[in-house]
Formats: C-alpha cells, sequence, structure tokens
C-alpha cells in the first residue's frame, strides 16, 4: 500500500483541477465534501495531504485528522466533524477514478444565536430585535417576504411599524453565510388594541392591589390609634375618680 500512496502523491501534479467550490459549517458541526472517492484517490487541506483511499480503505495521513475525519465506503465522501474555525481554508478531493481534482473553499462560521423581539414604549409600535453574539451576524427586519431593514454586526435592530401594516406578516432573521435563525411577530397582539387592553387590565389589577393593601394599612392604623386612645383614657380614669374623695377630707389637729 506503501507504494501506491507513493504513485498517488506523485500523480497529484498531473491532475487537472476544476474550479472552487465554496462550502460553509458552524462550529461543532460537520461538512461532507459531495465529490465521491470510492477506490482511489485522496483528500488535501492547502498543501497537505490528510488522507488517501486505496483498494476502498481509507488511510489517515495527518494525525490531527484521525477522529476527525470519516469517509463512507458507500458514498465514497468525505466528512469533517467537529468543525473550528481553523478548519477553514481549501480542501481538494482527488479522485483518480475519474482523473478529475475538485477543490472547495470551506468557511467555518460561529453558530446564529437566536434573535428575540421586544417592543419599546407603549406610546408607538417600536419593534427591536436582538442577538446575543452579533459577530459575522446580520439582523433582518422581514415584512411578508420583503426585507424591509437591515444592520451587519449589530447587536440589535429597531422597526417602527404603522397601524395600517398591522396585519402583514414580519419577522426578524439573524444569519451569516453558514445559517440563519428567525423570531416571528405578531403584531397586531403586540401593538394592537389586544395588547392596549391587556395593559389597561395590568393596570387596573395593579389598581385594585394597591387599593386593596391601602385598604388593609388604613384599618391596621385606626386599630392602633383606638387601642393607644383606649389604653390611656383607662389609665387616666383612676386619678380622675381619686379628685374628690381627697378634697372632702378634713386635716386631724
Amino acid at each position: 500500500m506503501e507504494a501506491q500512496v507513493r504513485a498517488l502523491l506523485l500523480l497529484l501534479v498531473l491532475t487537472p483541477s476544476t474550479a472552487e467550490k465554496n462550502l460553509t459549517g458552524t462550529v461543532g458541526g460537520s461538512i461532507t465534501l459531495p465529490e465521491p472517492v470510492l477506490e482511489l484517490g485522496f483528500i488535501i487541506y492547502g498543501t497537505k495531504t490528510v488522507a488517501i483511499v486505496v483498494d476502498g480503505k481509507m488511510k489517515i495521513v495527518e494525525k490531527m485528522y484521525q477522529n476527525k475525519l470519516l469517509w463512507s465506503d458507500r458514498t465514497g465522501c468525505f466528512t469533517i466533524t467537529d468543525l473550528q474555525k481553523n478548519d477553514s481554508g481549501i480542501y481538494a478531493v482527488d479522485r483518480k477514478e475519474s482523473g478529475v481534482s475538485t477543490a472547495y473553499k470551506l468557511s467555518v462560521f460561529d453558530s446564529v444565536s437566536a434573535p428575540t423581539v421586544n417592543r419599546l414604549g407603549s406610546d408607538s409600535c417600536v419593534l427591536l430585535c436582538e442577538v446575543v453574539n452579533a459577530e459575522e451576524t446580520t439582523l433582518l427586519w422581514y415584512k411578508d417576504d420583503e426585507v424591509v431593514k437591515q444592520n451587519s454586526s449589530a447587536p440589535s435592530l429597531s422597526l417602527t411599524v404603522h397601524e395600517q401594516d398591522y396585519k402583514s406578516s414580519y419577522r426578524c432573521v439573524a444569519a451569516n453565510p453558514a445559517e440563519n435563525k428567525s423570531e416571528p411577530v405578531n403584531v397586531e397582539e403586540t401593538c394592537g388594541p389586544t395588547y392596549t387592553g391587556r395593559k389597561q387590565e395590568e393596570t387596573e389589577d395593579r389598581s385594585r392591589v394597591i387599593g386593596i393593601v391601602v385598604s388593609i394599612v388604613s384599618v391596621v392604623v385606626i386599630a392602633i390609634v383606638g387601642i393607644m386612645i383606649k389604653k390611656r383614657y383607662h389609665n387616666q380614669k383612676p386619678t380622675a375618680a381619686q379628685g374628690p374623695e381627697n378634697s372632702n377630707r378634713r386635716p386631724v389637729h
């Protein structure tokens, strides 16, 4: 097999290459290079030979790919697992059965944070879309299927929705070249009469609670004051009763 490996490496410079094809992946994910090698061929990263397939069996050449690179003897495709940003670069799959080398430009990105949407204030319908990690992320506001506002590498993006547009479909999308995540918004529920009514109900509930608390506190205060007055009157009553008795006594000679 070693002789076959050396022969394959010598043939590398003679193999014509096709134009690079772009592939994207996310950190921690995996990516499959679609060009199959079923019997004879290899995969290269930059200028290094990563693995070789001979007689339907794969041999890992670069040790760092020992638990990272998979090869299917059924499809003939290579799969790179546990992607990291430093896996980005140019890969080439050389298929000796067809005599063609296919190059892939792999770009690995962080996974996109799921966006969250909240309403700002209560006077107008201003929606704020936010993400935790904005690096390499584009935020987009969609109205139905049309992008109405976008911003790159910013943690938030606001959108003002006018009342005549409440019935339209809105969603905020956080995206990078590898993936996207979206958060739909029911504007009628968030900004319409239902929302206003709910706010009024919450205000009324708070008012009722405050009223009950004030009433209880008032009753307690009145009770305490009544007890204090009664206690003071009770302490003063014997002294007042002794007054006339003392005034009728005559001195003894």
